[in-house]
This record gives C-alpha cells, sequence and structure tokens, in this order.
C-alpha cells in the first residue's frame, strides 16, 4: 500500500480556521457567538409572538364567553320575572273566580230559601 501524504493534514489543519489565540480567531468566535445570540435572540422573539397570540386568543374568548354569560343571566331573570307576573297574574284569577263562585253560591242560597218560604206560604195558604 502507498503511504499517505503527510501534506493533506496540514490543508485540513488550514481549513479549520486561525488560531483562536489569535486576533482573527477571537474575531471569528465572537462572529459565531453574535450570530448564535441573534438565532436564539430571533427564536425567543418568535415564541414570544406565538404566546402573546395564544394569550390574545384566551382574552377574546373569555370576554366573549363572559358577555355569553351575562347575556344567559340577563335572560333567565327576565324569564323568572316573566313567571312571577303569570304566577301572581293566575293568583289574582283564582281569587276573582272564588269571589266569583261565592257570590253565585250565596245567590243560589238565597233563592233556594226564597222559593222554600214562598213553597211555605202557598202551602199554608192551600191548607187553610
Amino acid at each position: 500500500m502507498p503511504k499517505k501524504k503527510k501534506g493533506k493534514g496540514k490543508k485540513g489543519a488550514a481549513q479549520a480556521g486561525p488560531d483562536p489565540n489569535s486576533p482573527e480567531g477571537q474575531r471569528l468566535a465572537l462572529v459565531k457567538k453574535a450570530k448564535e445570540l441573534e438565532k436564539s435572540c430571533k427564536l425567543e422573539a418568535h415564541d414570544f409572538n406565538k404566546f402573546q397570540q395564544q394569550r390574545d386568543q384566551i382574552n377574546y374568548f373569555w370576554i366573549v364567553e363572559k358577555k355569553t354569560l351575562d347575556d344567559k343571566k340577563t335572560e333567565r331573570r327576565n324569564k323568572e320575572r316573566e313567571l312571577q307576573d303569570l304566577e301572581e297574574k293566575h293568583q289574582v284569577e283564582i281569587k276573582a273566580y272564588k269571589q266569583s263562585v261565592k257570590h253565585l253560591l250565596y245567590e243560589h242560597q238565597d233563592e233556594t230559601t226564597r222559593e222554600m218560604t214562598d213553597v211555605e206560604v202557598q202551602l199554608k195558604l192551600l191548607e187553610d
């Protein structure tokens, strides 16, 4: 087998970049770090915007559902008032019918008493 050339190793080392201790190496390291931080910052901004949108959606949903709940409560109160009014009206009608029945019973009793009196008077006249 042929021996590998040692020259390739030097090219690979040259491609790896300058010495990290040299000013150029430090500059490249700082540029790399800056790019990483910028990428991280963009990711954080994206996540923040996403969470902000979710928060806004939840707040909107909360407002809509709260209004719906208030509307339903108002509707329920109105129905309860309407039911109460109908119950009161029904009680008034029942009272009026009771009074009417009492009046009719009184008239019936009075008429029956008059008829009995008339019949007794006629009977006495017939007997005499």
